[in-house]
């Protein structure tokens, strides 16, 4: 059933409702939201792709629903049609106005909606993917604080899955760089505060469809209700077990010259010690500014895919 969030009040033009879609009744509630950045578009179109199959599976004998699952696909609708990553007038990032303020501003009138929409929820999904310089390996990242959450993780199938602490600060590497930012304000960080399990999943990049990402997902969403009791039927093909680790293993790596990025090296590959992931070269001379080598051994888990990089511009993230 189409259901919708709002309305957002505009000068010009009828008011914005933000559509949703709900399936089964009573609970266990199974969330799923993406859009909350403009310029990722993966997220929006694995909800699509999870609606036609729920949509579908009262055709599929083998499946039936147990509770109920709320997918919530465009967040910030006006960032998604101006591919801009920021609520576009303000240039508010939507992630980082949890849990919103009824009586605020618009962005904050719209975090509040989702989030009393989401409390009744047992988890809650965020899709996200790399933004439009970066390219991500499918991958989930669970708070510390929550054994349940991690549980569910490892029931999706990903790849890999990062276990964060739950605080306000960014985590470091033991190279005394950041390797997970601040997310005090992030829908994810203010779940889990009021005891939701919260999963962020990130696939592919940003500006496109990756749709091999999309399908792997697509997946790990259906395990996931599975293991939750929110749907029923017989278990998808088995993968292998993740890899899991905490954030400080994630390796990220920057530039120190401005240029040219050129990977050496694909997203997904093992990377030797001292192996050469990718160099900056000088645009106007040609020259060589910088060889980026791995610092340890390890699977390359994102990657830069925009050429031009700056002092400090993350070019990779590796996981030791």
């Amino acid at each position: 059933m189409q259901k919708a969030l709002g309305p957002i009040q505009v000068p010009f033009g009828q008011p914005l409702h933000l559509p949703y879609q709900e399936f089964g009744r009573g609970k266990p509630l199974l969330s799923i939201v993406s859009g909350l950045h403009g310029d990722e578009y993966n997220g929006v179109y694995i909800c699509g792709l999870l609606i036609e199959w729920l949509r579908r599976m009262e055709l599929r004998s083998a499946y039936s629903l147990r509770g109920r699952i709320r997918i919530l696909p465009a967040l910030n609708p006006l960032g998604l049609l101006t591919s801009e990553r920021h609520w576009p007038f303000d240039r508010t990032d939507v992630d980082r106005v949890f849990p919103g303020y009824s009586q605020g501003e618009t962005t904050q009138r719209l975090a509040s909606w989702v989030f009393e929409l989401l409390r009744p929820s047992q988890c809650c999904v965020d899709l996200h993917s790399g933004n439009a310089t970066f390219e991500e390996l499918p991958q989930v990242l669970v708070f510390n604080s929550q054994p349940r959450a991690l549980d569910l993780a490892k029931a999706m199938g990903l790849p890999f899955v990062w276990i964060r602490r739950l605080n306000v600060y960014g985590e470091m590497s033991p190279q005394g760089l950041e390797v997970a930012g601040n997310v005090q304000g992030s829908l994810a960080f203010n779940l889990a505060q009021v005891g939701i399990e919260a999963l962020v999943v990130r696939a592919g990049g940003g500006l496109r469809l990756d749709i091999h990402y999309c399908n792997q997902v697509l997946t790990a969403l259906i395990r996931l209700a599975l293991s939750m009791g929110v749907i029923s039927g017989p278990p998808l093909e088995k993968t292998e077990a993740p890899q899991i680790a905490p954030a400080q293993d994630f390796q990220s790596l920057h530039a120190r010259f401005p240029g040219f990025f050129v990977p050496e090296i694909a997203l997904g590959a093992t990377a030797r010690l001292g192996e050469p992931l990718g160099q900056v070269i000088d645009p106007l001379s040609g020259q060589l500014r910088e060889e980026i080598t791995a610092p340890v051994a390890g699977v390359i888990v994102a990657l830069r895919t925009h050429p031009v990089v700056l002092e400090g511009s993350l070019v990779a993230r590796l996981l030791a």
